[in-house]
């Protein structure tokens, strides 16, 4: 061991030219927590991590179901379901199994990497199963796959070319596959396939192992069982249930003697129901009434842990439902997150405060005072809601004003000490920066053993948290805010626009249309207001307007004054530019989903729309897609602390790094020995890089993606490389 010779070389590469921002655009969830991914599988085996799986190639891994983190898979595919697998060979790793568009296959033995499987189709899989000795996957087209390690698979061919939707196998009884029009097959080694009848003409989703038989679920609230293990005797069930249903789990007990067997739980659109088939008695979970109901979400997914009952669904949603008693009620409880009422719009605004810390030094008190500029983020929708945000990564249920009952945030805009939010019914609300006073109380002791206490008092701004009613002369829904020098103008139906010099007291102002107003942005040269049917108008002063030629019928939902020009975006991918508001020129935004905000970070512009769209361009002219996490909505556009922000449906918070994070990374700690490969690496969350390793400063071998994500920015990575006993250099990348 020779610690001395063994050299420490630190690079911080930025990976970011100045001035410019960054289109590769890596994106996480802010909100709901503890992802908002719409959950369309969960695997469950005993002894490891549950495994949900979701659109865009995202997988979360949990051993508590509180706490998930993200695996990185390798794909943007989107996955349909999962399953661990114990190869019969006793010495070989458990392994996740992910299916999903175009015939993905995924692999993993280790949790941490995956394997793509390439089977060269475009039948998406749908389902995949496990037997003791072999996988079952099934998808479009009557598509069955096999394989017994999970790497190699052979597709079977099979009597029929019905879409297939699920696929389970339980000990003792045969592979059961469900899928469209009632359509049930069984096979008892996944290869040789015979239709059933199942005496129903829905489509089936789903289909579960029970203690003594099958039961599977679809649409319309199809629920069918077969009570032995051939699955050959199909008989429908009513549980009372309308909507479609997509998951299902059943309750096993140790205080019914004799009978393990509980509820049947049964779950879908807005739809969680338990109950005894052979009684035909069923219970609404997410009865109001009940003591703990569960929430009435769209349910994707769901089983049956061994004490508790787990479904998950539409955006994240993660119920659990327990109870101690056979005779008691089911509890269902849910981790704790921000509301997941759409988020329409959402702003980040800049502000001043001063800090006083105290230090004893030589046994004299030292005050010292610094000024730090903050950047807050405040975004707003239905529920009402408004959440507030440092950095965009954990989000704020704010104080609402006494006027904001029953009522939808539309738009948002800022000041420098004053915030403004619109709404439905003409709501108009502010928030000042009041400044609230915090005592701090500091606790030394000097050189004589004496105490020494010093309280402080530091302001702490409201701005953003507390909310208050203005005063609105109109009744019809408003969207569009903006501020300029103290003046404000808001617009929103009926081509209604309003002024204000305080944002409490507002006038409305004479306008032109009678179109639907849903933007106003304010610029050095003047206001511009966009809305329906290819609405613009101007004005220099923001009291008088005129109707200017757009070239479009489309509904130009925003326009925003981007530093050196406006940029306006909107229905049909619709994209136009100005200069000066009055000339108006169309642009390829390459794509046709509605557009429903635009931003700009130094150089680099984006876009996003419905469907979860995202556009970027480098200079404003040519646009080209870019990567998005989620099929939602996405409303509204921001930028905070190097983050880009949006927003939109189901409460969704996507952030992205965009710029170099204000923490500097910095490698803290680094192997001091031949043997010892631990790295403590510093920074802040969502800090991604490489940590490169060599013995000269021409190659090197690089690490995969690494990614902070404890929120107090550390990360303790072991590393099983062996050490080069002479010289080691070490960068971060």
């Amino acid at each position: 061991m020779v610690p001395h010779s063994l050299l420490r070389l630190i690079l911080f590469l930025v990976g970011f030219t100045a001035g410019a921002a960054s289109t590769n655009l890596v994106w996480r969830w802010s909100n709901p927590l503890p992802f908002g991914a719409n959950i369309a599988d969960l695997a469950f085996h005993s002894g490891q991590p549950t495994a949900a799986v979701a659109e865009y190639g995202q997988v979360f891994l949990s051993t508590d179901l509180l706490n998930w983190t993200r695996a990185e898979t390798g794909t943007r595919k989107w996955l349909r379901s999962a399953v661990h697998f114990a190869p019969p060979d006793t010495n070989a790793p458990i392994r996740l199994v992910v299916v999903g568009e175009e015939g993905c296959i995924l692999i993993s033995t280790n949790l941490t990497s995956f394997i793509p499987i390439d089977l060269g189709t475009t039948n998406w899989l749908e389902g995949v199963t496990a037997s003791d000795s072999r996988l079952v996957a099934v998808g479009d087209r009557g598509a069955i796959l096999t394989s017994e390690d999970g790497f190699n698979w052979t597709p079977r061919p099979v009597p029929f070319s019905t879409w297939l939707r699920g696929v389970t196998w339980r000990p003792g009884g045969p592979f059961v596959a469900v899928g469209e029009n009632g359509f049930i097959a069984t096979s008892p080694d996944g290869i040789d396939w015979t239709p059933q009848i199942s005496r129903t003409a829905h489509s089936l989703n789903r289909v579960i192992p029970l203690a003594n038989g099958f039961c599977a679920v679809g649409e319309n609230g199809a629920v069918v069982v077969d009570p032995s293990s051939s699955a050959t005797n199909w008989r429908p069930l009513s549980t009372g249930a309308n909507g479609d249903l997509y998951a299902a789990a059943q309750e096993h007990r140790t205080d019914l003697p004799g009978q393990p067997v509980g509820a049947l739980l049964v779950a879908g659109d807005a739809i969680l129901r338990s109950g005894i088939p052979t009684l035909n008695l069923w219970i609404d979970e997410t009865d109001l009434r009940r003591s703990a109901p569960a929430p009435g979400a769209t349910y994707l997914a769901g089983y049956w842990n061994g004490t508790e009952a787990v479904f998950a669904g539409r955006a994240g949603v993660i119920a659990l439902g327990f109870r101690p008693t056979v005779a008691s009620a089911f509890r269902w409880t849910v981790p704790p997150s921000p509301p997941r009422g759409w988020l329409f719009d959402v702003a980040s605004h800049s502000f001043l405060q001063t800090n006083v810390t105290a230090s004893l030094v030589n046994d004299t008190v030292t005050l010292h005072t610094r000024v730090l500029t903050n950047e807050s983020l405040v975004a707003v929708g239905d529920g009402p809601v408004i959440l507030q945000s440092d950095r965009g990564i954990s989000w704020t249920t704010a104080l609402l004003p006494t006027n904001a009952a029953n009522i939808v945030y539309l738009g948002i805009a800022t000041a420098s000490d004053l915030l403004v939010a619109v709404g439905s019914s003409g709501t108009i609300s502010h928030s000042p920066a009041n400044p609230v006073p915090v005592l701090t109380t500091n606790t030394f002791t000097n050189s004589l053993g004496h105490t020494v206490v010093v309280i402080l008092t530091n302001f702490v701004s409201t701005l953003g948290l507390a909310w208050y009613p203005s005063t609105s002369p109109v009744t019809t829904p408003l969207q569009g805010v903006d501020c300029s020098n103290h003046h404000w103008i808001a617009a929103g139906a009926g081509g209604v626009l309003l002024a204000s010099t305080n944002a409490i007291h507002w006038t409305p102002l004479s306008s032109p249309v009678s179109t639907y107003l849903s933007s106003v942005a304010a610029s050095p040269h003047g206001w511009v207001v966009s809305g329906d049917s290819g609405t613009l108008l101007t004005s220099p002063d923001g009291l008088t307007w005129t109707p200017r030629h757009s070239g479009t019928a489309n509904w130009l939902v925003r326009t925003r004054w981007l530093g050196d020009r406006f940029l306006s975006v909107g229905q049909a991918g619709t994209l136009l530019s100005s200069t000066n508001a009055l000339d108006w020129t169309p642009l390829d935004s390459g794509i046709t989903q509605q557009l429903n905000d635009v931003f700009r970070v130094n150089n680099t512009f984006y876009a996003v729309g419905n469907q979860g769209v995202v556009i970027g361009s480098t200079d404003g002219t040519r646009w080209s897609r870019l990567p998005t996490l989620t099929p939602k909505a996405l409303q509204g556009l921001a930028h905070a602390d190097g983050r880009l922000i949006a927003v939109g449906a189901d409460g969704s918070i996507l952030r992205a790094v965009v710029e170099p994070l204000p923490t500097p990374l910095r490698l803290a700690e680094w192997p001091r020995s031949n043997s010892e490969n631990v790295f403590l690496i510093t920074g802040e969350q969502d800090h991604r890089f490489h940590l490169d390793r060599g013995t000269n400063l021409v190659d090197w071998i690089s690490s995969p993606a690494l990614e902070i994500e404890d929120p107090n920015g550390t990360l303790l990575l072991v590393d099983p490389m062996a050490n080069d006993p002479h010289i080691g250099l070490f960068r971060l990348r």
